[in-house]
């Protein structure tokens, strides 16, 4: 009977990591909590956070607590990370995907989001704009990263979670990797993001699904333009055609 409650302890956490109520370099809850949060045992539970360790999706820190590793989302030592870095035309495959991906995100999350949802992307947003009046790219490249995440978590699929959590990840490095900031000195592209991203979020608060859509459309559509150019003018490499 242990065996199968620690396990379905183990299928509930799970579905947290995935879902992103538990990101990647978070805290779980203490042991106390977390038990009375499932309604299960403090030795069950114990059990199967020993099992999500073994797995590498969890690791205790000696004095600190225990986090979630990236392990699920590819994490940095993911072959993608390393291949994207070498072959510029993945990056833009990628925001290809992720145009499709974060439409139907913005869609959803317009169905479905929560009051608390509304209240998380409410907050990212009034922070993104402080980041944006103190002209600070760092924080504004970290606030854009979350904005984009809390859309997917209130589209309430576990799977758009997962694959944002990957492909946001994925993007930041690629843009690191070519030193090709979006926003890095060019007030003029930063004051465009954000008002792309507010506008998005109107329609999000709005629960217009159709316009959430078209604009986050429009919004990526423009990140893509801007990378195209490699921070250099020049227009990106073409991507490879396969041989006849």
């Amino acid at each position: 009977m242990r065996h199968s409650t620690a396990e379905w302890i183990e299928r509930q956490i799970e579905s947290m990591l995935m879902d992103g109520r538990f990101p990647a370099s978070s805290r779980l809850p203490a042991e106390r909590a977390l038990s009375v949060l499932l309604g299960v045992s403090r030795s069950a539970l114990r059990e199967a956070l020993q099992r999500l360790a073994a797995r590498g999706l969890i690791q205790a820190r000696q004095g600190s607590g225990v986090y979630v590793t990236d392990t699920l989302h590819g994490g940095s030592g993911s072959p993608w990370h390393q291949l994207l870095s070498a072959h510029a035309h993945l990056g833009h495959d990628m925001l290809e995907f992720r145009q499709t991906l974060e439409v139907a995100a913005a869609e959803l999350a317009a169905e479905r989001a929560t009051r608390a949802d509304l209240a998380r992307i409410a907050a990212l947003v009034k922070q993104l704009e402080q980041a944006r009046r103190n002209d600070d790219e760092d924080a504004e490249t970290a606030l854009d990263v979350d904005f984009h995440h809390a859309i997917a978590d209130a589209a309430h699929n576990a799977m758009f979670s997962y694959l944002q959590a990957n492909f946001v990840a994925m993007h930041r490095e690629h843009i690191a990797d070519n030193q090709a900031g979006l926003r890095h000195g060019d007030a003029r592209v930063a004051d465009a993001l954000w008002r792309q991203h507010q506008a998005v979020w109107q329609a999000i608060r709005d629960g217009d699904a159709k316009q959430a859509g078209r604009r986050m459309r429009a919004h990526i559509l423009f990140v893509r333009r801007r990378l195209s150019q490699q921070g250099s003018g020049q227009p990106a490499a073409p991507r490879p055609r396969p041989s006849p």
